[in-house]
């Protein structure tokens, strides 16, 4: 009985280490989901209609691409916090804007900002996008600040009215422990080579001239913000600049002031790429008539195995099953929306 209960057991470590085998070597295989039964995290307001299947068909279509959590260029994700890899996005973008047979580009935004230049690569590979294609984008829970810089970039913004948008400006910020640290006696010591090769440490207090720096450092970068927000929107900048101010909108109010062109939900969306698509390219209007056109959705599904080894893609890496569903509670971005100087 001993020997027929270890045979069994060699059976099953056998098996598993050749589907491990077999999850790592060969690609994986896209399955055919109705829209209307995909699921998106935390996204409750979607409301999908059957209009297309996510599939390997590599014909004419449109490709939606999913942008969740704080923007970073990263590599890795933290238990702390959802990071998007903003090379895995890039990636996604510049792949469907040389690709001729994807007609339109539905961005879905759910994030609360990111670092500064990761936010500006993806905005300007959607600018170049926008030069040979539509770009619509759809705005989730928040699409804050960073977010709402790479959404400036379309041609079409949809938001929920109870999204949280806009937060156009600069923050950094640090905490000072110098006089703590004095009333029980500690000093910190610092080497440098460099006037300012230490500037922010929180064990001394800011100098005046440190201060003009850090604050001609934010106002650069705010400037660059508003700048490409003109740009991307095209509205006049003194008007980017009285409705910016670091100020948060819901979708409704963001949609009265003119960050945001629709109120609407996903598949709301996704049908307005439908009709620029074949605004832009007449055939697909002689081809297609009022046929939609099919939908691919850009990210792929994760096998257990996935999970179980940590081997991720960089695509699958913005919809980390783990990060999103577990660690996402914790997530300081659901509380406060950023605009993140690291």
């Amino acid at each position: 009985m001993n020997k027929h209960n270890k045979n069994i057991s060699a059976l099953i470590i056998v098996i598993c280490i050749i589907s491990i085998v077999i999850s790592i070597f060969l690609p994986k295989s896209s399955e055919n989901i109705s829209i209307s039964k995909t699921k998106f995290d935390r996204d409750s307001q979607f409301s999908f209609k059957p209009l297309s299947v996510h599939s390997p068909f590599k014909g004419e279509r449109i490709t939606v691409i999913k942008l969740d959590g704080i923007i970073s260029d990263s590599g890795s994700n933290s238990f702390f916090k959802d990071l998007t890899s903003s090379n895995a996005v890039l990636e996604l973008v510049n792949k469907a804007t040389k690709d001729p047979s994807i007609k339109a580009i539905v961005l879905r935004i759910n994030s609360p900002g990111g670092t500064v230049a990761a936010s500006q690569e993806i905005y300007r590979a959607l600018i170049k996008a926008r030069k040979k294609k539509p770009i619509v984008v759809t705005m989730g829970d928040v699409a804050a600040s960073g977010g709402y810089y790479i959404a400036s970039a379309s041609d079409a913004i949809f938001a929920n009215p109870g999204t949280l948008t806009g937060s156009i400006g600069v923050i950094t910020s640090y905490l000072n422990f110098h006089e703590l640290l004095t009333m029980i006696g500690v000093k910190g010591i610092v080497f440098k080579a460099g006037e300012f090769k230490d500037i922010g440490n929180p064990t001394r207090p800011l100098t005046e001239q440190e201060k003009k720096i850090l604050q001609a450092l934010l106002d650069d970068t705010y400037d660059q913000f508003l700048n490409d927000v003109t740009k991307g929107r095209n509205i006049p900048r003194e008007k980017v600049e009285k409705i910016a101010q670091g100020l948060i909108y819901t979708g409704k109010q963001a949609k009265k002031v003119g960050l945001v062109d629709h109120l609407g939900d996903y598949s709301k969306a996704v049908k307005f790429a439908q009709k620029l698509a074949k605004e832009r390219f007449p055939e697909l209007r002689r081809r297609y008539g009022k046929k939609d056109l099919p939908i691919e959705e850009s990210w792929k599904s994760t096998s257990f195995f996935d999970v179980l080894i940590g081997s991720f893609s960089p695509i699958n890496k913005i919809n980390n099953p783990i990060e999103n569903k577990i660690l996402k509670t914790y997530s300081y971005s659901k509380f406060q929306p950023l605009w993140l100087l690291e």
